[in-house]
């Protein structure tokens, strides 16, 4: 059973959570209240296993109520939020503080319960461990791959005369709950010296990506943007997928480039899957990969693509993982080559990107 805590300022989405709550098995809703104040002076008689909160309450407000639940009651909590200018950058934040994920009101209206009692059960059950890994309608892969691990002998790699043999000319990252602080420890651990590009995909749905990115931008000591379409990737730059678009990498002859599109179809898109497949397209062993916490597999195929090709993969390991889901899945597929924990993997990817790997 798990045990829910709902805190709203509207009576009405206090009410429609209750019934889409109470109307499923093995969720009990132990408490709703109406700001943040009232929720802290319940969470020891409540006891929740997650909280659904709101950030835009008077009083207090969402995100010190959060900060106070994350020191005094630590407990897995979903962000209600809009992707309006106001409501997108403060979820962002929250994220960061400790949050695991969101629930967008505008993308699942309160109108159309099945829609929002669908997506919010889900990441309930995701946020508290209480159900495996997401249905996808494609199975799980198993490793090894029969190609990984083989020599794959001297492969005709695009832009193979820019710089010396196994020089990294791309770092692609991909993650899912639990993400945001993830990527930017390991931008942070990575530095302002680092001398390639870094294309990132945070499922994300639209209208949070270009709010993630500039938070980022703002805390950490490089540049960072959402990508746009044909856009050259820089050095020391990182780009971010725009939500409901897949990101993915070419090479045109001059050099590393975006392209933007929303084909083909996927569980998620931005796509992890998307992004590594164009990496191991564009220049396979000259890659670094990176596939950190998330639930489901959306990234253990492209990483074995790029593994194929003979690309640095790296995964986050589970002691570290908010949700052991998307690393397990390509260490599964045999695709991961180092399994590292957070706070070891940005000094890794340096020393890769230095020659010393």
């Amino acid at each position: 059973m798990i045990r829910v805590a709902v805190a709203d300022d509207s009576s009405f989405i206090r009410r429609a959570l209750a019934r889409i709550l109470s109307e499923e098995n093995g969720i009990q809703l132990v408490g709703a209240a109406g700001s943040g104040e009232e929720l802290l002076d319940h969470l020891d008689r409540w006891r929740p296993d997650a909280i659904i909160l709101d950030l835009s309450m008077p009083g207090m407000g969402g995100l010190p109520t959060l900060d106070r639940i994350m020191t005094t009651w630590p407990t897995p909590v979903i962000i209600l939020s809009t992707h309006s200018k106001r409501d997108a950058p403060q979820t962002i934040e929250a994220l960061h503080r400790g949050a695991m994920d969101f629930v967008d009101k505008q993308e699942y209206s309160l109108v159309d319960f099945d829609a929002l009692r669908g997506v919010l059960l889900e990441k309930l059950r995701q946020v508290t461990g209480m159900e495996g890994d997401e249905p996808d309608e494609e199975p799980s892969p198993r490793g090894p791959y029969p190609e990984l691990g083989r020599a794959v002998g001297t492969l005709a790699i695009p832009g193979a005369t820019a710089g010396l043999a196994g020089e990294i000319q791309v770092v692609v990252i991909g993650a899912s709950t639990g993400g945001p602080p993830a990527i930017e420890r390991i931008l942070k651990d990575l530095g302002a010296s680092i001398t390639v590009p870094v294309a990132v995909v945070q499922h994300m749905p639209a209208g949070f990506t270009r709010a993630f990115a500039e938070r980022l931008n703002a805390y950490l000591p490089l540049q960072v943007r959402e990508a746009m379409d044909r856009e050259p990737l820089l050095p020391g730059t990182v780009y971010i997928a725009p939500g409901g678009m897949h990101l993915t990498i070419v090479w045109d002859g001059s050099g590393l480039k975006s392209v933007l599109a929303t084909e083909p179809a996927a569980t998620h898109r931005p796509s992890v899957d998307v992004l590594f497949n164009s990496a191991a397209a564009a220049v396979g062993r000259r890659a670094a990969a990176v596939l950190l916490t998330g639930m489901g597999h959306d990234g253990a195929r492209g990483m074995a693509e790029l593994a194929r090709a003979g690309a640095r993969t790296f995964a986050q390991d589970e002691a570290t993982s908010v949700i052991y889901g998307m690393p397990k899945a390509a260490v599964l597929a045999g695709a991961v080559g180092e399994s590292l924990p957070l706070g070891v993997i940005g000094g890794r990817l340096q020393e890769v990107l230095g020659g010393r790997g």
